[in-house]
């Protein structure tokens, strides 16, 4: 039932080794500090593969399930974190995220947002891929389509940068992101809309491709890209 679940959301739980590159990439771009100097934000953290292990000055994790939370506190994950349940992409701002993480964005401190967020999408198709209807349907889903993303209004990693891009544009905060995601949003025609976009609000810093067969359970026709991205 858990592989079921996780195959249908695209969940897919990083490897330590890949985590751990991340972190390297991180900080040849940033310095060796940016654990301290930054306010990190895990926001799509499942048992928070991205950060167990590691130590950080402001710490948040989220993530949609209770149980994943559940999971972390009992394991002692990131035991400097806060922890909290949060639908990222069912919100436009962050009005119901903890005082102490929205202030951070309204003082203006620099953000680094680590994710490797679902990479489901609402209408798969092609011979190695499932139909997952409605996984897509939400409101940032809703406004990517108004202002006419594309087919990237159906990619659930796409909308996450998308919600990232309207966080940086609603705040003064400098914005850092490290995604794992599907590196297709930058090389396919269907993408071009939303790709040109985000281009035009974040500079790229440095970027690695892998197997996605690195993923347990995953086939390894495609690729998954780890890049990090800077804002203007």
């Amino acid at each position: 039932m858990e592989d079921t679940y996780r195959r249908h959301t695209g969940a897919f739980f990083t490897p330590a080794i890949w985590v751990a590159e991340a972190h390297k990439m991180i900080s040849e771009q940033f310095g060796e500090n940016w654990k301290e100097e930054y306010v990190i934000w895990d926001c799509a953290a499942g048992t928070a593969n991205l950060t167990r292990g590691y130590k950080f000055k402001e710490l948040y994790i989220s993530t949609l399930d209770q149980s994943d939370i559940n999971t972390i506190k009992d394991c002692g994950y990131n035991q400097e974190a806060v922890v909290f349940q949060y639908d990222f992409l069912n919100e436009v701002g962050i009005e119901s995220c903890p005082d102490n993480l929205k202030k951070a964005f309204e003082d203006g401190k620099k953000v680094l947002f680590l994710i490797n967020p679902p990479y489901g999408t609402s209408s798969s198709g092609g011979a190695n891929t499932e139909h997952k209807s409605g996984i897509a349907k939400n409101i940032i889903n809703d406004l990517m389509l108004k202002n006419k993303m594309g087919f990237a209004a159906r990619q659930l990693y796409c909308q996450f940068m998308y919600k990232i891009n309207l966080l940086k544009k609603e705040y003064n905060s400098k914005i850092i992101m490290g995604e794992f995601a599907p590196p297709i949003w930058m090389t396919s025609s269907t993408g071009e809309i939303f790709r040109n976009k985000f281009y035009s609000d974040f500079d790229f810093r440095s970027g690695m491709l892998f197997q996605a067969s690195n993923f347990a359970d995953v086939k390894s026709q495609w690729g998954i890209s780890f890049t990090i991205w800077e804002n203007k």
